[in-house]
């Protein structure tokens, strides 16, 4: 490993280094997945059905089993680490909340089940140093009329209102609602003037207590810090493992819903909320646990396509606000495209690229990318190339393309020739994976098992005796692979010096087209017919047939246009992006 790739690694708050799912009947579900997530990163593994996006997610949080490779999170490997502490929390397609719990009871449930790591604190000398500060530097009336209302006021827990008002702990709360207690039948106005008096009553009540937990302190020997914990010989806090007590999760409990906005819902079961507000639930559930890594797998699948727009920018603007480091995953590449700070492309099992959302869309890597990231989806068309002229042809269309292709196009020949004579040289499972990996791009990919499907008793007897006569033949493994790189190796050579076709794509938005005129003369434009006229509003979304593909194209809607009229289409170089039919990649 090179040491730019080691540095990157200690610096990155994730790291899933080549991780490999093999099921049990040896199918490959997820190849080298790698991958270095910086903190509070949002990354968003996007891909269709099938692609290993779930089944990585699922290796992140523990519930599969890795069969290869490494996850470290903050330099701590978590391969052997069960899932309850792993530090994550995972939000499912199904909201899994529990239908005869309340809101508040559905989203504490994970903070009354376990215990979690915590700093022991001394609740005595903490609660001195809270009330010391507040009688130092809150004015007395806005203190002792803080006393005032809560204890005279409605509601129970009266302890904890004093606790939640002033920002302090229960136990210091407890020891001024004690005190308070002999003077709550007094008048607000009388109380002003008893300053001095009830600040001499608290401290006295603090006294009997401090007293008596300095001398226990000065015989154990505990050392504390600044925040009254305790600290061990290097300096660093002693952590224990307990629950929380009721007071911590009704606190945490609503700071969560306040920020979900869901303090009104409280009180109300899951059948009583819409499909957004349990979402909303499902996400505070994972929140109240302050996990380091937010994994999402596909949690507004099951939404309306409004709510959907709606909960995307909500779960974007909570990351915003709580910075966690959040895995999200998608099949809706629009979501990718919306949420991420970088993307994750895949295809039956592989990365095809990593990048920002604009260098994914701008930039793509091969065609898979390329017609997956983008909606509508990049135009790609098959059109021939002619390496002497440097045009790309195809019936009547003729596109000139720079002469800095032409090296380019060279270049990339060359080095692809060189890398599959290489590939059939030293043919091993890496080279199977790479040829496996080109037609996941390219969208050829078959079983390599090629399983031969048995129809009833005969064909079964039949399949039965071949295998018998053939036991002590030794397949190759590799055949399939090898002989698509056999063809494949063949069409390359072909293509650095014949005539040859490509593929060529074109975003929607950058075809240009215009409502042809009657009379007007035209420069190498080519004149069709709309098959479908989507209005969008502002614009429209045009369908016409060009090189026997539905292709579309985008037109402001200053204009009406119907497929009646006719359209004037050209293509500029620039806008193009060209790939290589036999391995999916750019050129």
């Amino acid at each position: 490993m090179d040491n730019i790739l080691k540095e990157r690694r200690q610096n990155a708050f994730m790291s899933l280094q080549n991780l490999v799912k093999v099921y049990p009947n040896g199918e490959k579900a997820v190849y080298n997945f790698d991958l270095d997530i910086s903190k509070n990163e949002f990354i968003v593994i996007v891909g269709p059905s099938g692609c290993g996006k779930s089944t990585t997610l699922r290796m992140i949080a523990g519930l599969e089993d890795i069969s290869g490779g490494d996850i470290y999170l903050e330099g701590e490997l978590l391969n052997y680490k069960p899932s309850s502490e792993r530090k994550m929390a995972i939000v499912f397609q199904s909201y899994a909340l529990y239908p005869q719990m309340t809101v508040y009871n559905n989203i504490a449930f994970p903070l009354t089940i376990n215990k979690y790591p915590m700093p022991k604190v001394n609740a005595v000398l903490k609660a001195n140093a809270e009330i010391e500060k507040l009688l130092s530097t809150v004015a007395w009336n806005k203190f002792i009329g803080v006393l005032f209302n809560v204890c005279n006021g409605n509601g129970k827990a009266k302890d904890e209102q004093i606790a939640t008002v002033f920002n302090i702990t229960l136990y210091a709360a407890k020891l001024l609602y004690k005190v308070f207690g002999a003077y709550k039948q007094d008048a607000l106005e009388v109380l002003d003037g008893k300053a001095d008096e009830i600040s001499a009553a608290i401290r006295a009540e603090l006294n009997l207590v401090v007293e008596a937990e300095n001398a226990k302190v000065q015989e154990s020997g505990v050392k504390f810090d600044e925040d009254f914990c305790e600290i061990d010989e290097s300096g660093n806090k002693i952590i224990e493992q307990r629950k929380y007590t009721s007071y911590e999760i009704k606190t945490r409990v609503y700071e969560t819903a306040e920020k979900l906005d869901l303090i009104p819902y409280l009180d109300k079961l899951p059948k009583e909320l819409s499909g957004g507000q349990r979402q909303r639930v499902a996400l505070g559930r994972a929140i109240v646990r302050e996990p380091k890594v937010f994994l999402l797998d596909e949690p507004l699948s099951n939404l309306d396509a409004k709510l959907r727009l709606t909960m995307r920018s909500e779960i974007v603007k909570l990351h915003n606000r709580i910075g966690a480091t959040t895995i999200y995953v998608t099949h809706d590449q629009t979501e990718a495209m919306t949420m991420a700070t970088r993307i994750v492309v895949m295809s039956r099992g592989f990365i095809q690229q990593i990048g920002t959302p604009e260098e994914v869309y701008q930039d793509p890597a091969n065609i898979f990318v390329a017609k997956f990231i983008g909606s509508p989806s990049m135009n790609v068309f098959n059109i021939d190339y002619d390496p002497e002229s440097g045009h790309l042809e195809r019936n009547d269309v003729k596109i000139s393309l720079k002469s800095v292709f032409k090296k380019r196009h060279d270049g990339f020949y060359v080095a692809a020739v060189d890398k599959f004579e290489s590939l059939q040289e030293n043919f091993d499972e890496k080279a199977r994976e790479e040829i496996l990996k080109i037609l996941s791009a390219t969208g050829e990919y078959k079983d390599n098992k090629k399983q031969q499907k048995k129809k009833g008793l005969i064909a079964l007897i039949k399949h039965l005796i071949e295998k018998q006569k053939n036991k002590n033949v030794v397949a190759d493994e590799y055949a399939y692979e090898k002989e698509v790189l056999s063809e494949k190796l063949a069409q390359l050579k072909t293509s650095t010096t014949a005539k040859h076709g490509l593929l060529v794509g074109i975003r929607p938005e950058r075809i240009n087209v215009e409502k042809a005129v009657v009379g007007k003369k035209y420069k190498d434009v080519v004149k069709v017919k709309p098959t479908v006229v989507e209005l969008l509003g502002g614009e429209y979304n045009i369908h016409f047939d060009l090189f026997d593909k539905d292709m579309v194209c985008k037109l402001d809607a200053t204009e009406k246009v119907t497929v009646n009229d006719e359209l004037a289409v050209s293509f500029s170089p620039d806008d193009l992006y060209i790939f290589d039919p036999v391995t999916g990649d750019r050129i």
